[in-house]
């Protein structure tokens, strides 16, 4: 960013962790799941401060200098959180509202076992919205997509796949137990 001088954009709800005002909750060490999430509090969470880069993304849903593309508001991970659509092609950039790589097994993260799921479980604050997210990227029927987490998914296998975390959020997604359940 600094040698480039690339702006960054976000969602106006993420600029309070981007311009150093605010920092991310923490995330949950006591969230079902296995090692990763019970090592969660050494990951970092503090703000940033970018400031003198950092622009608001334009209301319109355009992403500048990335023309074809649109933002959309996908919060539950974060308050801000957005994926990227193209719909020229159907290509999704998720960020972290779903992954493809199950956080939650440190076996599944080094071997990168590809299955759709929820967001990290750690660092998700808000399920419903989560949910409601989830919902509104399986309704662009994408046909590629590369998540924050996992390797990129298409066709079919990410067709079915978004399906069936829609039909079955509560299972896949949603832990039984933990501070932000």
């Amino acid at each position: 960013m600094k040698k480039w001088k690339v702006p960054v954009y976000a969602h106006t709800l993420e600029l309070p962790f981007l311009t150093g005002k605010e920092s991310y909750p923490e995330p949950d060490p006591t969230v079902e799941g296995g090692l990763l999430a019970k090592i969660s509090p050494i990951y970092p969470n503090g703000p940033i401060d970018l400031q003198e880069n950092i622009h608001s993304l334009p209301s319109d849903g355009t992403v500048p200098s990335m023309p074809g593309w649109r933002w959309i508001h996908t919060p539950g991970h974060t308050p801000g959180h957005v994926s990227f659509f193209r719909d020229h092609d159907r290509a999704l950039i998720a960020g972290d509202a779903f992954i493809t790589v199950k956080q939650d097994s440190l076996y599944k993260v080094l071997t990168q076992e590809r299955e759709i799921n929820g967001p990290p479980r750690y660092f998700t604050t808000d399920w419903e919205a989560s949910r409601e997210s989830v919902m509104k990227l399986e309704a662009l029927k994408p046909e590629h997509a590369i998540t924050g987490h996992g390797p990129s998914i298409s066709g079919e296998e990410l067709r079915n796949g978004l399906r069936k975390l829609v039909d079955h959020f509560d299972e896949i997604a949603i832990p039984d137990y933990g501070k932000y359940v």
